[in-house]
C-alpha cells in the first residue's frame, strides 16, 4: 500500500479527526550517528504542533522504535503525541499521531516554542483553540492505531497463492482474520478476567488450531505469578516469580515457536511439552504475565494476529484489575466510614478496645489478638484487651518496648507480617503451644507517627498464612483504631476535667458555681411550666468544734458521710450540692414546700441517727443538722432571692435550737406571726440539750468534759 494511502485511510477513523499523521520510514545505508528515520508521507492539521511533534520525536526515533511498542508522550507546552513502531515488507516505520493538548497550559514551557524572544502569550490564543485530551485518552488511541496499522501489515494472498506448509497456523486466511476482529470486538465489552482470557483462548483454539494454552498472571500481591492450565492442560500448574518470568518472555524467545528446554521444564515442571509460543502480557508499561501454546508450531503470520489478540487480551486485563482495584478501595473506604460511625458510638475506653480487636479480627479472619498500649513512661506495655486468651492473665505479662515480637514493633513502628514464626528470621522463636498455626501480623498503632500501642493478631480460621492483603487492610483499619483510641482518651479526659470544674473533690457533689446554673435552669423551667421548686439548705451543727475535737480527718469522713444521706434522701432529678464548709443545698424541681418539708425531716433524722467517727468523744454524743427550707413562687422568683430565704430559715433554725427544721415564712406570713403567742421554751432534757444549747454553751461543756 502507498504510504500517503495509509495515511488517508488512517484519517477515515473518527478518532484520528483531530490528529495530524506523519509517516517516517527508515533510511537506508545511512551511518550509524546520522537520523536512520526519514519523514515519506503527512497529513497536516496543525502545523504548529506538527513542527513542536518533530522536533521532540525526530532526535530519538531510533530509541523509539527499539522500544517496539506505542509511545504516548507530553511535550512542548503540554502537547501530547504518539509514536508507533512497526515492520512492513522489510522496511521500519514509525507513525507519529499529534495535534493536540492537554487541558492546562503550561505557558513556561511555551514560551520556548515562540519566535523572537519567548513571548508565549503571542502564541497562547492559537493554542487554546486546540482540541483537549488526557494521557488516557491518547493512549486509547494509539493502541486502537496500533491495532488497525497490525492489519493493514497482514498480505493480502489468496489460499491458491499460499506456499505449500506443513503447519496450517502459518495459512491464514480470511476465517482467522475474522476470528481475531471479532475477538477483539468482544473483548471490548467483557467485564471478567475470566471472560476475557476465555475469548482469547477459545479464537486461538478455533481459529489456529492450537493444542494447548496456559495463562501466567499475578497474584494480589504482584510478586509471584501463577500459571493457569486454560485448554488441554490441568488447571494448577504452579507458580513463577518475577526472574522466572523473564525467561519465558525474553526477546529471543517471545513471540517465536522454540524448544521447551530443561530451565523452562525446571520452572513449571508440571508441564511436559516439545515446543511452546509464549506471548507477554503488557499493558501500559506493566508486566501482565503471559499466554503460552504448548506443542503448536505458530508460523510468523499466525503469531502476529495472536501477538494483536495477546496485546488487546492484557489492556483490557490491566483496565479490569484497575477497575476492580478502585473497587476495593471504594468498598474498604465505605467499610471504614462505617467501622467508624459504630466506634464513634462508643465512650468507653473497655468496650472500644473489644471492639477494635473484635472488627479488625473479623477482617482477616484471625481467632486470637490483643491489643497492647504503651506505658506514659515510653518504656513498658500493658495489655489492655485480648481475644482468645484470659485478660486478667495476660495483664500481668511484663512487656516492654523493643523485646519481643510485639515490642520490636512498637519500637519501629513498622508493620510485621511472619508467615512462619520458627523459619523467619526477624523473630525465629519457637511456636508456642497456645497458637495453633505459626503465622501472625502485629500492626503499630500510630498518632502522627508516635506510636502509642500495637495490634497483634494470629491464628486464621482456615490455619493458612496471613497475607498482605491482610496486612495492608489491617493496616487501614490500624489507622482509624489510632484515632478512636485518641478520641474516647480525650474525651475522658475531658470529661474528668469538666467534672473537676463543676464537682467538690471531697463528697463527688456539686459545686457552689454549678449549683448557681442548675438552680437558675430550673427556675426557667418552673416560670415556663408553672411548676413549684424548693430549695433545702443543710447545715451541720458545731461543726467546727466537732472538727477540733475528733480531727480533719474525721471531718472530712463525716462530710462524705453526710453527703451521701443527702444523695440517698433525694429522687435522681433533684440537684445536690455543697455550698461550703459543712453547709450543703438540695434543689427539689417540681415539689412543693410542703412535700420539701418531708424530706427535709428525712435528711435531717438520718443525719441524727448515723453514728459519725469520733462523736462519742463530743459532749452531745452525736452529730446534727439545722435545715432551712424556702420554696418558689412564693418565697422568691430569683437565685438570690431562693437562696436569701432558706438562708434566713437556716439561721433561724440554729436560733431555736438546732437540729431542727424551719420553712421560709412569705410576707403575709410574718406579719400574722407578730399577733402570735410566744412559742415556749422547750423542756431542757437529756435528748432536747443541742436544741437549745447555744454554741458558747456547747463550747464549754466540750471543755469540761476534756478535762
Amino acid at each position: 500500500m502507498p504510504f500517503g494511502d495509509l495515511l488517508t485511510e488512517l484519517k477515515k477513523l473518527p478518532m484520528l479527526a483531530r490528529y495530524s499523521l506523519t509517516l517516517y520510514r527508515r533510511r537506508s545505508g545511512t551511518v550509524a550517528s546520522a537520523r536512520r528515520f526519514e519523514s515519506c508521507a503527512t497529513l497536516v492539521e496543525d502545523p504548529l504542533c506538527r513542527e513542536v511533534s518533530r522536533h521532540f520525536f525526530e532526535e530519538d526515533m531510533e530509541v523509539f522504535f527499539e522500544e517496539g511498542t506505542p509511545s504516548v508522550c507530553r511535550y512542548g507546552g503540554g502537547f501530547f503525541g504518539f509514536l508507533i513502531p512497526f515492520n512492513m515488507s522489510g522496511e521500519d516505520f514509525c507513525l507519529v499521531g499529534d495535534g493536540v493538548r492537554e487541558e492546562s497550559i503550561d505557558l513556561w514551557q511555551l514560551a520556548s516554542l515562540a519566535h523572537n524572544g519567548g513571548d508565549a502569550f503571542s502564541l497562547l490564543p492559537h493554542v487554546e483553540s486546540l482540541c483537549t485530551a488526557n494521557y488516557e485518552e491518547v493512549e486509547e488511541v494509539a493502541e486502537q492505531v496500533r491495532r488497525r496499522v497490525e492489519l493493514y501489515r497482514l498480505p493480502s494472498r489468496t489460499q491458491q497463492e499460499l506456499p505449500a506448509v506443513a503447519h496450517p497456523q502459518d495459512a491464514v486466511g480470511d476465517e482467522a482474520l475474522y476470528a481475531v476482529s471479532q475477538a477483539l470486538e468482544r473483548l471490548d465489552k467483557v467485564g471478567t478476567v475470566t471472560a476475557c482470557i476465555a475469548i482469547c483462548c477459545e479464537t486461538i483454539v478455533t481459529a489456529f488450531q492450537a493444542a494447548r494454552i496456559a495463562v501466567a498472571l499475578p497474584d494480589a500481591e504482584g510478586k509471584s505469578f501463577p500459571v493457569t492450565g486454560v485448554w488441554g492442560l490441568p488447571e494448577e500448574l504452579g507458580t513463577i516469580d518475577g526472574d522466572s518470568l523473564q525467561l519465558f518472555v525474553a526477546p529471543d524467545k517471545a513471540k517465536k515457536t522454540v524448544l521447551w528446554d530443561g530451565k523452562m521444564r525446571a520452572a513449571l515442571p508440571e508441564v511436559t511439552a516439545t515446543v511452546c509460543t509464549v506471548f507477554p502480557l503488557k499493558a501500559q508499561g506493566e508486566r501482565l504475565g503471559f499466554l503460552a501454546i504448548f506443542d503448536t508450531d505458530i508460523l510468523p503470520n499466525a503469531a502476529l494476529l495472536i501477538s494483536m489478540l495477546a496485546g488487546a487480551m492484557a489492556g483490557k486485563l490491566s483496565v479490569i484489575v484497575k477497575d476492580a482495584t478502585r473497587s476495593k478501595e471504594n468498598a474498604l473506604s465505605e467499610r471504614l466510614m462505617s467501622l467508624t460511625d459504630t466506634l464513634l458510638q462508643i465512650d468507653s475506653k473497655d468496650l472500644l478496645y473489644e471492639s477494635i480487636l473484635k472488627i479488625a479480627s473479623d477482617l482477616i479472619e484471625a481467632t486470637q489478638g490483643s491489643i497492647m498500649l504503651i506505658d506514659k513512661d515510653g518504656v513498658g506495655m500493658q495489655i489492655v484487651f485480648t481475644l482468645g486468651m484470659t485478660l486478667n492473665i495476660a495483664r500481668c505479662l511484663q512487656l516492654k518496648v523493643g523485646k519481643g515480637i510485639a515490642g520490636m514493633v512498637a519500637k519501629t513502628g513498622q508493620p510485621l507480617l511472619v508467615n512462619d514464626v520458627e523459619k523467619d528470621s526477624r523473630v525465629a522463636m519457637a511456636n508456642r503451644l497456645r497458637f495453633k498455626s505459626k503465622s501472625l501480623i502485629c500492626i503499630p498503632l500510630k498518632l502522627k507517627e508516635k506510636v502509642i500501642g500495637v495490634l497483634n493478631l494470629s491464628d486464621k480460621k482456615n490455619l493458612r498464612p496471613f497475607t498482605h492483603s491482610d496486612l495492608q487492610l489491617l493496616t487501614s483499619f490500624a489507622n482509624l483504631a489510632s484515632l478512636m483510641i485518641e478520641r474516647t482518651e480525650v474525651l475522658e479526659e475531658s470529661e474528668r476535667f469538666e467534672q473537676l470544674s463543676v464537682t467538690d473533690p471531697l463528697t463527688g457533689l456539686y459545686n457552689r458555681r454549678f449549683l448557681k446554673s442548675r438552680l437558675e435552669e430550673e427556675l426557667n423551667r418552673s416560670i415556663r411550666q408553672g411548676l413549684n421548686l424548693t430549695v433545702i439548705f443543710i447545715d451541720l451543727d458545731f461543726f467546727k468544734s466537732y472538727n477540733d475535737l475528733c480531727g480533719h480527718l474525721a471531718g472530712d469522713e463525716a462530710l462524705k458521710l453526710t453527703a451521701d444521706i443527702i444523695k440517698d434522701s433525694l429522687r435522681e432529678m433533684d440537684i445536690v450540692a455543697r455550698y461550703g464548709g459543712e453547709e450543703f443545698c438540695a434543689v427539689l424541681p417540681g415539689t412543693s414546700k410542703a412535700e420539701a418539708m418531708i424530706v427535709a425531716e428525712r435528711i435531717r433524722f438520718e443525719i441524727e441517727s448515723k453514728r459519725f467517727p469520733g462523736e462519742s468523744d463530743i459532749p452531745l454524743r452525736r452529730l446534727t443538722a439545722s435545715l432551712g427550707v424556702a420554696s418558689f413562687p412564693e418565697d422568691g422568683r430569683t437565685f438570690n432571692d431562693l437562696v436569701h430565704a432558706s438562708d434566713i430559715a437556716l439561721y433561724e433554725a440554729k436560733a431555736r435550737g438546732r437540729n431542727r427544721i424551719v420553712a421560709a415564712r412569705t410576707s403575709s406570713q410574718s406579719a400574722e406571726s407578730k399577733h402570735e403567742a410566744p412559742e415556749p421554751r422547750p423542756v431542757q432534757t437529756q435528748s432536747n440539750l443541742a436544741k437549745t444549747l447555744d454554741f458558747n454553751t456547747y463550747l464549754e461543756a466540750s471543755l469540761q468534759s476534756k478535762s
